[in-house]
């Protein structure tokens, strides 16, 4: 805008310049006030649906102790919160309270779930892992080794290793076992007593047996 010593130019000059921009001057400043507000709006729900979801997963594992019908409860609950981490946390407690109860059809039914469901790679390795020992537990090696193939963090490999050399020496299989456990030793850090035992055990074992 033109700077005027006149006061009457002065002022004539902001009436065209509201004429010609005054509406949209307006018009930001309202858009911009209601987005500022509707953000705000929008992280207020954002915060108490999380704090709702929280608390009713909270009241679930409340229930887990003290119902003998959890099960079915964690199942509605997964059911309507779809496969976010509330309902992934409520499946891994399903399959623990299935293990209990030795219903390792419903355990293998819920970690399975997880396997599928979660987006965290750490979360599907704990599934995993689980998902192998009640297929151990169940005698069904071919699918325990299955479920040990797929790809863990690093920080899981030596867990994953020592489990898979767990079933196959239980399916006879003692080179391979023995090779598996020599890579949970490699990748197990500083706790590698029981390790130790269960090589030492293999001792005699060589490929050319």
């Amino acid at each position: 805008m033109e700077i005027y010593t006149d006061e009457e130019q002065q002022v004539e000059a902001l009436k065209r310049f509201w004429n010609e921009y005054g509406k949209a001057i307006f018009g930001g400043v309202i858009i911009g006030v209601a987005a500022l507000y509707g953000w705000r709006f929008y992280q207020a729900e954002q915060r108490a649906s999380a704090e709702a979801l929280s608390n009713s997963y909270a009241q679930l594992v409340q229930k887990q102790a003290s119902e003998d019908d959890f099960l079915a409860e964690a199942q509605t609950f997964i059911s309507e919160q779809g496969n976010n981490n509330y309902a992934v946390f409520a499946a891994l407690l399903a399959a623990k309270d299935a293990v209990t109860a030795e219903n390792f059809a419903e355990a293998i039914k819920q970690l399975s779930w997880v396997q599928q469901n979660s987006k965290d790679a750490s979360v599907k390795a704990i599934a995993q892992l689980r998902l192998a020992r009640v297929q151990r537990q169940t005698g069904d090696y071919t699918g325990a080794l299955a479920t040990l193939e797929q790809a863990v963090p690093s920080s899981f490999v030596g867990q994953q290793a020592e489990l898979k050399g767990d079933v196959l020496q239980a399916t006879g299989d003692l080179v391979a076992a023995k090779a598996a456990y020599q890579v949970a030793f490699s990748n197990a850090g500083q706790n590698t007593q029981l390790l130790q035992i269960k090589l030492d055990e293999l001792a005699h074992i060589t490929a050319a047996n």
